[in-house]
């Protein structure tokens, strides 16, 4: 069952439109507050969200096209399940794009969004809340991303970033966070970009995915 504490953040917001409604539960299973595998009962979190069950049910629809929710036909709506096949796929993908979104994202970058990037680093330095993290790390990753400005390309690693937080979450649990080692990636990520150097830039994203790969693969294990 779903539980208010594991919706903490989320409860009292106005009724709204399932957009709103679906950015909310999105927030929330990646941030881990809904872990993996959790039922998603429609009429618990209509009661959390304080909005009826109709736009929690459309949520819940878009976010299983969106692969972050689970269709079961005997449990109903939950948390998406990882699978070590799509792990590896998902990072597969990744790694393959990445060289090409780097290359054509950090000549259009901006210098305030160098600066928005890093706000976001020196916020993730000084939290103490795992899912805050999270969701600091997923919006300093998409930041960067966003340089590709509009392209299908960028629609593709959003959503493979989206899946992958699935994969963070469940490695934090299961294996010891390095977070100083892992936001020293990210400062060094950060530099290259400032730079504007594609090479380094991309041999660093490629090199801190990767340890974000066999972390989630030691957990799945």
């Amino acid at each position: 069952m779903v539980s208010k504490l594991q919706l903490t953040g989320l409860a009292g917001i106005p009724r709204t439109t399932h957009a709103t409604v679906t950015e909310r539960l999105k927030e929330a299973i990646l941030s881990g507050q809904l872990p993996t595998g959790t039922r998603l009962v429609q009429a618990e979190l209509a009661q959390a969200l304080n909005v009826s069950v109709t736009p929690v049910r459309e949520a819940l629809r878009e976010l299983s096209t969106q692969g972050l929710v689970d269709m079961d036909a005997f449990r109903g709506a939950v948390v998406h399940t990882p699978t070590l096949t799509e792990l590896e796929d998902i990072y597969e993908m990744r790694a393959a794009l990445i060289p090409l979104s780097i290359k054509r994202g950090i000549t259009h970058i901006t210098n305030q969004e160098l600066d928005q990037a890093e706000v976001l680093l020196r916020q993730m330095e000084a939290e103490t809340e795992q899912p805050r993290w999270v969701e600091l790390n997923s919006r300093f990753h998409n930041l960067l991303d966003n340089a590709i400005r509009g392209s299908k390309l960028r629609d593709v690693l959003q959503r493979l970033s989206d899946l992958s937080a699935i994969y963070v979450n469940l490695s934090f649990a299961k294996v010891p966070f390095q977070k100083e080692a892992s936001e020293q990636e990210h400062r060094s990520i950060l530099n290259a970009y400032r730079q504007r150097n594609v090479d380094i830039a991309t041999a660093l994203v490629l090199e801190h995915i990767n340890g974000t790969l066999e972390a989630a693969k030691k957990a799945i294990s």
